[in-house]
């Protein structure tokens, strides 16, 4: 968590434009063997020209460093050679907590930033701690991808004079032109956490949009080449499983299986990624609710294959890679075909993964390519009758997955970005595709930016062709203490990308306009660091037909004070009654609700103390009679016992009264007409979120880290309604129980070694069980002690996985 700031830094919006009058660092070949050991003792480090003069941008930007900071950079035909020098007047003070790779914690650090192409939009990031821990991520067009791993060499050194860090990147992790002389756009940072001091080689003006551009050139880089690229990461695991279904025996089980991936570079711009036979065994358990809405349950990537080096296929929101070995395409087909006296003997939930490929880079003349296939097997779930006899019904049809995507940088750091996305199924099952068309247009100051996105999809299904657009376009001022933006979108009422996206509610229209102020300098007497705000009016109507839906105004404020504690205040008002056309779940109803108002907070505590808290509130009160509102709060702890020990826990709580929702519907014949009566509830729901982390560094590479989870969900119905047909709700005599009572408690405990670069070892230990109900538990205690009983089904497994990192150029240097 305490690296949120460094990070948001990294993900600003960058621009093309290289200021004048930004610094110049020369890079000087050598023939020397450098070793990395963090110790700066060869000859070539003296020869070396040196960077310095580093300026805060945090906590008060524009001042000189407080600490002196040198950089020097050295290359020779295998890789690039950073050595970097931070003095510092306290040594002891320096704080160097010890975490998992990618996670910055309670630290100092020393990073750099490197664009060999000078798009100013692309970009990647590496950090090391004076720990040695590391840190990397790819930019791309102001978002980070730290979930993006390259193999490279770090190492650092204490002294009374500060701490110092020696890394060399090789050529095989970057990707540059093809050209005998080149300049890349280069910037260094340094954290010198104990004053929150964040500071740059290159000047950040916080009120510019964008961090490439701001940043320096690197020179003096001659001949040097791309090597060939090949590299495979082969990996065994094996399993021990166990289950038990609901007043059965616990089954045991094991399994082995085994895979490999590979990295293929096409050409110095170009890399081909392929997993064969995927495991993704040590991918962190989903956090599963209760669901009462219209719309499915958005669940985050955890799989490394498909949150690595994927920015190219995210733009525009149409490719949510969790449909790629999720819920097999005819899900409920099996219970729909099951006859009498017959039972489900197995009905694999996920579908299987033949192999997924990536192919993605950009070339020198700013055109970005990112090609993504995947394959999922046939599933079929088996079922038996009476007599033993067993027969197979299809589940998920062999399916086809891709996408592609064109991404082409535009002079003052603009671009323009073309998108599709494929599914193909066998047989009869729907096939789907569809196209975006993105721009992000700037002009020369960088002051203000046109933003647009332009998308069509179509589903082919036998009889049932359809086709759908969307757009959404905006206008807005980037830079600035004031900034804002006026946007326009619609979609309409056949626009689907569910088939390999993500999309809760189609067919609407808005309009919105929002206003910020940024304050990055100390304010109200120095009592305030920094701060800022702003105000979102939204305006929204149904695409069709054109009806009312609602309008909603936000505003927000937030501030750092001087003893670094974080403030958040917001507040949220939808204004007058609000028309929901997708809680009904029939198309043309809707159901006409009340507005609303929210108050909500947010504090947390100074991150480099041992203990830190954060807690925030959300409470909300609907304008009606029915006395329908809720109050939700969370606490999180985290006490630091050392630089290699930590613990955290967190608890949220959720009470919703009065609320109001759908239940059912029926289907009424009237003669030859029928019609649907369509039933809402009133509802009191109590909800719990409770768990805790442990984390402990046995070194830079060997970590083990535990998640424990509990989730719990009550509802209980105090009357029901009958939903009319101008939105209001009826009296009924409808009288079905649908009180529900869900609970999901999960473990996940992994061991990391990486005892080789780019090669790891995990020992992963997962335990899953959940519960549900139809009725609510009088208490939370309650419904978690039931999670024990012999009627709760779970699962569990214990694994070892062992990926080995095999690099040509490492084997074979020149």
């Amino acid at each position: 968590m305490q690296s949120t700031l460094t990070l948001a830094i990294f993900c600003l919006v960058t621009t093309h434009l290289i200021a004048q009058g930004k610094p110049t660092l020369e890079a000087v070949r050598t023939d020397e063997s450098i070793k990395i050991d963090g110790i700066l003792d060869e000859a070539v480090w003296a020869e070396v020209p040196a960077g310095g003069e580093f300026i805060t941008l945090r906590p008060n930007p524009g001042l000189p460093a407080s600490q002196r900071t040198e950089v020097k950079v050295a290359y020779d035909n295998r890789g690039i050679y950073f050595g970097a020098a931070m003095f510092d007047t306290s040594p002891d003070s320096i704080l160097s907590e010890l975490t998992e790779r990618d996670d910055l914690g309670n630290t100092d650090f020393f990073g750099f930033v490197l664009d060999p192409y000078q798009s100013g939009i692309n970009g990647f990031t590496f950090i090391v701690t004076p720990a040695n821990v590391q840190f990397d991520a790819k930019q791309e067009s102001g978002r980070e991808d730290s979930n993006w791993d390259a193999v490279w060499v770090s190492s650092t050194s204490r002294t009374d004079e500060g701490w110092f860090a020696e890394v060399f990147i090789p050529y095989s992790a970057l990707r540059f032109p093809s050209t005998a002389e080149q300049s890349w756009t280069v910037n260094f940072v340094r954290m010198l956490r104990r004053e929150n001091e964040q500071s740059f080689w290159a000047e950040i003006d916080p009120n510019v949009d964008g961090f490439l551009n701001q940043s320096g050139t690197l020179t003096g880089l001659y001949d040097i080449k791309a090597p060939l690229r090949l590299q495979a990461t082969p990996f065994v695991a094996v399993y021990g499983l166990q289950g038990r279904e609901p007043n059965e025996k616990t089954t045991y089980g094991t399994s082995i299986t085994g895979g490999m991936d590979v990295k293929l570079g096409l050409n110095d711009a170009f890399t081909l990624d392929m997993t064969l036979i995927p495991d993704f065994g040590e991918a962190r358990s989903d956090d599963q609710i209760l669901n009462l809405g219209p719309f499915e349950q958005r669940f985050d990537e955890q799989r490394a294959f498909f949150t690595e080096g994927t920015e190219l296929f995210n733009k525009g929101g149409l490719f949510y890679s969790r449909r790629v070995g999720g819920r097999n395409f005819y899900q409920g087909r099996v219970y729909d075909e099951l006859g009498e006296d017959e039972e489900i003997v197995n009905n694999p939930q996920r579908a299987k993964l033949y192999n997924a490929t990536k192919i993605s880079g950009r070339t020198a003349k700013g055109t970005g390519v990112g090609i993504f296939n995947a394959v999922e097997q046939e599933s079929y779930a088996t079922i038996r009758n009476a007599e033993g006899d067993e027969r197979q019904v299809l589940t998920n049809p062999l399916t086809n997955y891709s996408v592609l995507t064109v991404d082409q940088n535009l002079p003052n750091n603009s671009s323009a970005t073309l998108i599709n996305t494929n599914v193909l199924r066998e047989g009869a099952a729907r096939d789907a595709n569809v196209t975006g068309l993105l721009f992000d247009i700037h002009n020369k100051a960088n002051e203000y930016a046109v933003r647009g996105e332009l998308k069509h999809s179509r589903q082919y299904e036998p009889g049932n062709d359809r086709s759908g657009h969307a757009l959404d376009l905006e206008i807005a001022r980037i830079s600035g203490q004031w900034t804002w933006e006026a946007s326009y979108g619609e979609e309409s009422d056949t626009y689907d990308v569910n088939d390999l996206g993500i999309i809760f509610a189609n067919n609407s229209r808005f309009w919105s306009a929002e206003l910020n102020y940024n304050q990055p300098k100390p304010f109200f007497n120095g009592y305030f660091l920094n701060g800022g705000g702003g105000v979102d009016l939204d305006y929204r109507r149904l695409f069709a037909p054109s009806r009312y839906v609602g309008t909603n105004l936000e505003g927000y404020v937030y501030a750092t004070t001087k003893k670094f504690w974080n403030l958040n205040l917001w507040t949220e008002h939808d204004i007058g009654d609000q028309y929901d056309f997708f809680e009904p779940r029939v198309k043309g109803r809707y159901w006409r609700g009340p507005g609303y108002s929210n108050l909500g907070g947010w504090i947390g505590s100074d991150g480099r103390k041992k203990l830190r808290f954060s807690t925030n509130f959300n409470l909300n009160r609907w304008w009606d009679d029915t006395d329908r509102h809720s109050v939700s709060f969370n606490f999180n702890l985290r006490y630091r016992f050392s630089d290699r020990f930590s613990l955290s826990t967190y608890a949220w709580r959720g009470n919703y009264y009065n609320d109001v929702g759908y239940v059912n519907r029926e289907t009424v014949s009237m003669g030859d007409l029928e019609r649907t009566d369509i039933y809402f509830g009133t509802r009191d729901r109590n909800s719990v979120e409770a768990g805790f982390f442990g984390k402990y560094s046995f070194t830079a590479n060997m970590t083990l880290n535990l998640r424990v989870r509990h989730y719990w969900s009550g509802v209980a119905y105090n009357r029901f309604n009958l939903l009319a047909d101008d939105g209001t709700l009826t009296g009924t005599d409808y009288s079905t129980n649908h009180d529900q009572d869900f609970d999901a408690f999960n473990v996940d405990l992994i061991y990391r070694w990486r005892f080789a670069p780019g090669s790891d070892i995990f020992v992963v230990y997962k335990t899953n069980i959940s519960d549900f109900d139809e009725r609510q538990a009088d208490t939370y205690f309650d419904s978690f002690s039931g999670l024990w009983g012999k009627d709760t089904p779970r699962s569990g497994s214990v694994s070892v996985k062992v990926v080995y990192w095999l690099d040509y150029a490492s084997l074979f240097p020149r």
